[in-house]
């Protein structure tokens, strides 16, 4: 077993060990680690149910990075007999967080839930039961104890969209030492850019195992948002929203923190020609329980904004004199943002980091976003003309700017542009992927 596995293995007995502990501190993290255990039980009674053929195996930590796989995973299951075995191409989906399931519709798998713990025993039951011909991580949730089961087990393994971030502690000279072996296991590496490759090939990936490919999330913003105007949700979402009073543009911001609300609260209210009508916002909350909902109507309505909540508009049309729209449903972002004028995404003026940038950039809108973060993609959006850093106390003036139509316009075909250059991803990543097909 290597460092990095035996590290995971650990990591594993103390948090079983700690399970009563974690129960009053952290009942999120105890919820995790429970459901993580039963998940060896629940994909060995599916693996004993399930019909013969060819199984992929699919895992990634949350939403984001099984969305960004879901193309080239549909192009892989799609291609003739869907491996060279022939028959139905299956797929097994696991994801670390519960946000993962919003990803599901995407993939349409067969079975879909928790991974195992990353131990030893419980990886090798999991695949001995299921008996996938491929194993399959996005981005970069490589587990070390899964790796090497994979290894002991026969099944080829690989990374997609494979992303390693600048400064990320996985890039740690600590770090490189205890997973080196894991990364030199994996069979095949789509990495997402040469600094990715490069990045990559350090944490110990075998230059013969690693190809750019791109990264896949291209190709699924393209589609998410061509299918949003082609199907008509992007017009009803368009009617609801309604007409704001002098046709004043509208600004979707998708995946808002409470400081980004703040920031294009003040922002918004700035830039109020003499109180009188001026940027429509649609807030879209990272996190839109009902706490969190509460708190920004209450908050805008102290401000003096003609508030009102997506669910309470029903089939009507939210009246003219409406500024704030606040947007209380989920997995409907690429809906949302087609419908929209210019777009902002949060996460970049603190909290846990910046959202997906390439959504909104997909649907043709400009888009802003805050200075802290560490994503390529945002800063080759920002490079190409196509995104707008601005920190809060600049915002204002970024708002002021875009209110120009010629303006909104030029951001705007540079942002779809630049996601057009990126697409092309997902048939590279299949391709990649089919030789390791049983």
């Amino acid at each position: 077993m290597n460092a990095g596995a035996r590290l995971t293995e650990a990591a594993a007995g103390v948090a079983l060990a700690a399970a009563p502990l974690l129960r009053r501190a952290r009942p999120d993290i105890a919820r995790a680690v429970e459901a993580r255990r039963r998940g060896v039980a629940e994909l060995a009674a599916w693996g004993r149910g399930r019909e013969s053929g060819p199984l992929v195996w699919l895992h990634g930590a949350s939403a984001g990075e099984l969305l960004g796989a879901a193309p080239a995973i549909r192009g892989l299951r799609g291609s003739p007999s869907g491996s060279r075995a022939g028959g139905r191409a299956q797929l097994l989906v696991t994801h670390g967080s519960p946000s993962g399931r919003a990803a599901l519709a995407w993939l349409d798998p067969d079975y879909a839930g928790p991974p195992p713990l990353d131990r030893a025993r419980d990886c090798d039951a999991a695949l001995a039961a299921v008996r996938p011909g491929l194993l399959v991580f996005a981005k970069l949730d490589v587990w070390p104890g899964l790796v090497a089961a994979a290894a002991r087990a026969g099944v080829p393994a690989a990374l997609i969209n494979g992303t390693v971030r600048d400064g990320s502690r996985r890039s740690g000279a600590l770090a490189r030492r205890l997973f080196r072996a894991s990364y030199a296991r994996l069979d095949a590496v789509g990495a997402a850019s040469p600094e990715d490759a490069a990045r990559l090939e350090a944490l110990g990936v075998r230059p013969g195992a690693l190809t750019v490919t791109g990264d896949a999330a291209f190709d699924l913003a393209l589609e998410r948002a061509d299918r949003a105007r082609a199907d008509g949700s992007a017009a009803r979402f368009r009617a609801r929203l309604g007409a704001a009073g002098g046709a004043a543009p509208r600004l979707v911001a998708g995946s808002t923190w409470p400081a980004d609300e703040r920031a294009l609260l003040d922002a918004a209210a700035a830039v109020r020609p003499g109180g009188g009508p001026g940027w429509q916002l649609v807030i879209a909350p990272h996190e839109p329980t009902a706490a969190h909902v509460d708190a920004l109507v209450a908050s805008c309505t102290a401000r003096g904004e003609r508030v009102i909540r997506w669910s309470e508009i029903g089939d009507a049309a939210a009246g003219p004199d409406v500024s704030v729209i606040v947007f209380d449903e989920v997995g409907r972002l690429a809906e949302l943002y087609a419908a929209g004028d210019v777009a902002y995404v949060g996460g970049g003026l603190g909290g846990t980091g910046l959202h997906n940038v390439l959504e909104p950039a997909a649907a043709g809108l400009p888009v802003v976003f805050g200075p802290r973060h560490d994503r390529a993609d945002a800063r080759a959006l920002a490079s190409a003309g196509g995104g707008l850093v601005s920190p809060a106390g600049a915002l204002a003036d970024t708002l002021a700017g875009l209110a120009r139509p010629p303006r909104r316009r030029r951001h705007a075909r540079a942002a779809r542009a630049f996601v057009e250059a990126g697409a092309g991803a997902a048939a590279r990543t299949a391709d990649l992927l089919r030789p390791l097909w049983p």
